[in-house]
């Protein structure tokens, strides 16, 4: 029970359509069947198929609506897409990226889906930043007022999770005044539909949703995730000498330090919605930031909506319903590690340990640049006293990090997961160490051999550990103990 509740903790995350899913629906049996080899991948309800159907009806229905209301606010890029003198060449552009099947489960289905890239001109003058930033700032302090006022008016406080944009220093952009709206308009007629066509290959483009975002010293870091849209753009509002820290870390950068990115005011960085990333905190100042959530009329996004709509299901602790939504997400991105992970959760609350961990094995392997599958895996075999299993599932997200969390400008939660890996590592490598001296002293074996090849490297990375921690006393004593035991 003890490790379920690890797991269950660790993963507390006017158009008409023709639709391609529905001839893949006929197979759909098939492919189930398939998937059956073991209680881990059966559907526990009757007429999958329907419910299948179903999913993927409410997701097109969902795409439908969203496209519509994004029109309506913010026009579309059809018939608008230009080249324009902003766009001409690769030379426009900084180019980033992660490694090809990172870049969500819609990657395949535009050009450069596992690039991220930072325009190097600005898309927005200095003075059309602080404009924003004012129109953000009055939107933000209206909501507060009008939120004000409506709480008094109420019994009982609002819970946390009922907290207003304004509450989270957001500014919704459909909220900012009718100039406002004008200039993002024409802001994504000249340069951002353009833009985006240019590097994704992407047209019947409209935004669907938008926020600036203000983060006021001291900050927190958002938690790595992917955002609920096709693709992605950042506006840098401020510039980065207003504040100490912040930048958009992105997971699983290749030939890359793994720093955060940092962006010039007014200038952009763009990417695939799907690809896992988080805004950093600042420690001084602050800084502003305009999000922009793009749609495709031509991309439904099946799997990331039966994701999130999975997600609900188990808050509403429907969990028939989310498994269901989960395998239909897989048939279309069979090697999505959200998917994986979220069957994984729903095994876990059904008490069914093994396929919860076939579930996290399956997301660790899906992709191994997220280290919250393999960090689960491990705590679950060392809770259950297989300390050499558990070692190697810390060495392989050690591996993976690749000391990227050293630098000082790491993002913190980099450094946190990696400080408790090496500890964790230790810890395993410590307890096979003591066993081996034990059955050496009851004449069982020698304990050298194992000792002498992994305790070494358990002492540099308690060292290593020691240093943002030097009065820790516990690592003091495993330190002591492991140097006692090599010796």
């Amino acid at each position: 029970m003890y490790s379920l509740l690890l797991f269950v903790a660790a993963i507390q995350v006017v158009f008409t359509f023709d639709s391609p899913y529905y001839p893949r629906v006929k197979k759909s049996q098939t492919l189930l069947r398939s998937m059956a080899g073991n209680s881990s991948t059966k559907l526990m309800f009757e007429g999958g198929q329907l419910a299948i159907q179903t999913c993927i009806d409410k997701a097109i229905l969902q795409h439908k609506l969203e496209y519509e209301a994004g029109v309506k606010s913010f026009g579309c890029s059809r018939n608008n897409i230009e080249t324009t003198e902003y766009w001409s060449s690769n030379d426009d552009f900084l180019e980033y990226r992660v490694k090809v099947g990172n870049g969500g489960p819609s990657e395949k289905k535009f050009k450069n889906g596992n690039k991220i890239f930072e325009t190097k001109n600005p898309v927005l003058e200095e003075s059309e930043c602080d404009f924003f930033i004012r129109m953000a700032q009055k939107a933000i302090h209206d909501e507060r007022e009008a939120s004000v006022s409506s709480d008094m008016n109420q019994e009982h406080k609002r819970p946390d999770w009922q907290r207003t944009n304004s509450e989270l220093g957001e500014a919704r952009l459909s909220k900012l005044p009718p100039g406002a709206l004008e200039k993002i308009s024409i802001l994504l007629k000249e340069k951002v539909y353009p833009m985006l066509y240019d590097r994704f290959g992407m047209d019947d483009l409209t935004v669907y949703d938008g926020l600036i975002l203000g983060s006021i010293a001291p900050s927190r870091s958002q938690p790595v995730h992917r955002d609920a849209s096709l693709l992605t753009l950042n506006i840098a509002l401020s510039s980065p000498d207003e504040y100490d820290g912040g930048g958009t870390y992105v997971e699983g950068l290749e030939n890359h330090s793994g720093e955060p990115l940092l962006v010039s005011k007014g200038k952009a960085l763009c990417h695939s919605s799907g690809i896992m990333h988080a805004g950093t905190s600042i420690s001084q100042g602050e800084r502003w930031v305009m999000v922009l959530f793009v749609i495709s009329q031509n991309e439904v996004e099946v799997a990331r909506r039966c994701h999130a709509e999975g997600l609900n299901h188990i808050d509403a602790k429907r969990f028939e319903e989310a498994q269901c939504s989960f395998y239909t997400g897989l048939l279309e991105a069979p090697n999505d590690h959200l998917l994986h992970m979220g069957l994984g959760q729903v095994a876990s609350i059904q008490g069914k340990e093994q396929d919860a961990l076939d579930c996290l094995v399956k997301a660790a392997n899906c992709y191994p640049e997220s280290h919250k599958a393999s960090m689960t895996i491990a705590k679950i075999q060392q809770s259950n006293m297989k300390p050499r299993a558990a070692l190697r599932r810390y060495e392989l997200v050690l591996s993976n990090i690749n000391n990227r969390d050293l630098p000082d400008r790491a993002w913190i939660p980099l450094k946190a997961l990696a400080w408790e890996a090496r500890v964790s590592a230790a810890t395993c490598a410590l307890l096979c160490a003591e066993y081996q001296a034990k059955n050496h002293k009851l004449g069982q074996g020698d304990n050298k051999s194992w000792t002498a090849l992994h305790l070494p490297k358990a002492i540099d990375r308690l060292q290593q550990a020691l240093i943002p921690a030097p009065n820790n006393e516990y690592i003091q004593s495993m330190l002591f103990r492991a140097q006692e035991l090599l010796n």
